[in-house]
């Protein structure tokens, strides 16, 4: 993976790399876990993360832990949203997924935005407005 911080508006970019088709489980977890202390530590508010090479398949396990404990650790880091940057022919299936998020989030307000992009300007855009 490839990390870059802009300080000035809060943003932590991740680039995933194809090399995670190779990660372990436990490499899974202890990336996602150096994410969550470097938000923490850095009060990062918005994170833009690059996910159309990300290749390690996400056991539903792992789905669990990261939609629990990982989420639970950014909320209380303080973020407030999270761009993913996925291939275009995801988008219309997440649209979906998206109206049950917010629907999720009204019933849950301590958690973050998080929104779905194929295009980074977009993303880029809606995590820096107020």
């Amino acid at each position: 993976m490839e990390a870059s911080y802009t300080q000035d508006i809060s943003l932590l970019t991740i680039r995933w790399l194809p090399v995670t088709y190779e990660m372990s489980e436990d490499e899974y977890r202890s990336i996602f876990m150096e994410i969550a202390d470097f938000i923490a530590d850095y009060k990062i508010q918005r994170w833009m993360g690059y996910t159309k090479d990300f290749a390690f398949i996400v056991t539903p396990e792992l789905q669990e832990w990261t939609a629990g404990e990982f989420n639970q650790k950014l909320v209380q880091a303080g973020l407030q949203k999270m761009a993913m940057i996925i291939p275009t022919d995801y988008i219309a299936n997440l649209a979906v997924q998206q109206s049950v998020g917010e629907m999720e989030k009204q019933q849950n307000e301590e958690t973050f935005e998080t929104r779905y992009f194929d295009n980074p300007a977009q993303a880029k855009t809606w995590l820096t407005e107020h």
